[in-house]
Parts: C-alpha cells; structure tokens; sequence
C-alpha cells in the first residue's frame, strides 16, 4: 500500500491534469462551430438549421433571415453580456443576502454591501446614483451581478442568437451568486434584450445526445428543466425587473434543445469532430522570485568597544 502522502499527492496531481477534461467549450463548441465558420462564414448555410433543430417548443418557425453574420464569437474568445442596468439597480433595492461568504468581496466592499442586504437607505442611493452615473465595473461594491458569457453569441442585421452550450451537466443553471433563480439561458436571452434592437432574439440549448434512447436526441431532463424555467413563477424569479409583457417575449425567445450529434448529422458534419477530452499539457514550473528575506546581505560585524 502507497504511503499516505503518495496517495495524497497522487490525487492532487490527477485533479490537477483533470480539470477541463470534458470542458463543453473546448470539446464541444469550438470544433463543431469552427468547422460551420470554416464551411461558411457568412452562416447562411447552417444558422436557420441550427435554429430549426432547437425549436422543440411550440411557436412560430425561427427565421434566421437572409443577411450574413457579423459577429460570431465563442471560446477562447467569448462574448461577454453586461447585466442589464435595470437588474443592477433591482437587485440594490431587493437583494438578499448570499450563500457563499466569497460574494462579500474584500473588507469596503464587504462593509458596504452588507449595508445594502440590510437596505440602509444611504448606501443603497449611493449605489443606485453611481450605477446610474458613470461606466459600470463588474467588480465594483454596488454590481451584484456580472457579465454573462454565452456559449455562442452570433449577431447578423436582422437576428441575434444565444447558445448555452452543456456536456457533462444533467440539468441547467438555476441561480446565480446573489439570485437563487436565476436560469442561465434566459440570462443571456436578458443580457441580450436591450442591445438587439429591432432584430429577432433567439436562445438554443445544446447538448450531450441520450445514446441510451436514440443517437441524436437530448436528454428528456433536458426538455422538462426548460419547461420548468418558462413557466409564469420562473420567468419572474429570473426577470424580476421586467414587466410581465417583456417576461413573456424573453420566454418565446427560448426556442428549446437540440443535441450537438443531431447538428453534426444534419449539416453532414462528422462526429469525429467533437473532442472526447483535453489534456492539458503540465504547467512549466514559474521561476521564484528571490525575496528580499532570502538575498545573501554581508555581515555587518558588531564595532568593538573603545
């Protein structure tokens, strides 16, 4: 039997070479949308598939429309979604306080938000003015939430489209740091709603394909947790700073799940091209800084008495 202290380093160095293994942006997404960026830029040959295949819900057919992306971004180069200015300041006048200790933020930022959690009157004005007076710092004390990151952001003139993007999970994100509903799609479907302008929205859910029933189609968890993240109580514990009627567009933006293997089949894409693992090479080891504890100094002889 090993030492405990080899079993102890064993395990670490695993955890440390396992991190990312399966991680959905390296794996899934960049092979499969670099291969459709490479097969078309313009993605006027796979956007309304990709569309098509995600609407499992009921509503009117997406249109992806006519005009060629413009922006198409996802890992290593994610788009980042700021939280809308009117959930900022929502969250000022109705937070709570969190259950991760790490939310606090260091010792001011801990001191004043704990004054906003208890709605001192004074800091929470103070917040609200700075939020509404100046450029927004995702990490300043008076921002409870911070940009969130699509899997796939792409933007034509006349659409926008949002794709969360899962591979190991079994069901979706539901929360955030400091809001405990909070589903993760319609996240991005809200970070997304006051930059779309006149253009359609639309939000996808890919995933891993339930090989146990069929070769292509998702998980039935999957279609029952966005079922559950549309009704009437979850559209509003998610958007609670938008008016009923906004909650209700933002909710029919959500077209519904596909799988990644269904997209490889129906664009003649091959499967291969979806990556079983990343290792990720060792580190190299970072060279130490000398402090200035450690620098040799000459030694200052005491002065003899005279």
């Amino acid at each position: 039997m090993l030492p405990q202290s080899l079993v102890v380093q064993a395990v670490v160095s695993w955890a440390e070479v396992n991190v990312g293994i399966y991680d959905t942006s390296r794996t899934r997404v960049a092979p499969l949308f670099g291969r459709l960026q490479c097969f078309d830029p313009s993605g006027r040959l796979w956007l309304q598939a990709v569309l098509e295949l995600a609407a499992s819900r009921p509503g009117s057919r997406p249109d992806a429309g006519k005009a060629p992306l413009r922006l198409a971004r996802w890992w290593p180069r994610q788009a980042r979604l700021p939280a809308p200015p009117s959930l900022l300041q929502w969250l000022l006048e109705n937070v709570k306080e969190p259950e991760a200790v790490a939310e606090w933020g260091r010792k001011e930022s801990r001191r004043r938000r704990r004054r906003v959690v208890d709605h001192d009157a004074t800091t929470v004005e103070q917040a609200v003015d700075r939020l509404n007076t100046g450029p927004t710092n995702a990490r300043a004390w008076y921002v409870l939430e911070g940009p969130s990151q699509p899997s796939v952001y792409l933007e034509t003139d006349e659409v926008v489209v949002v794709i969360d993007g899962k591979r190991a999970e079994l069901t979706p994100d539901a929360s955030t740091d400091w809001m405990p509903v909070r589903h993760q799609l319609l996240r991005h479907l809200d970070s997304a709603w006051d930059t779309r302008r006149e253009r359609r929205l639309y939000g996808v859910l890919m995933v891993e394909a339930d090989r146990e029933i069929s070769r292509s189609e998702p998980p039935a968890a999957w279609r029952e947790g966005l079922e559950r993240s549309l009704s009437e109580e979850a559209l509003g514990q998610s958007l609670p700073h938008r008016a009923p009627e906004e909650r209700a567009s933002i909710g029919a933006a959500l077209l519904g799940v596909t799988s990644w293997q269904a997209v490889c089949d129906e664009l003649q894409v091959p499967r291969q091209v979806l990556i079983p693992e990343v290792l990720d090479p060792p580190a190299e080891p970072r060279a130490r800084r000398r402090s200035s504890a450690s620098i040799e100094r000459p030694l200052i002889e005491p002065a003899e008495p005279a």
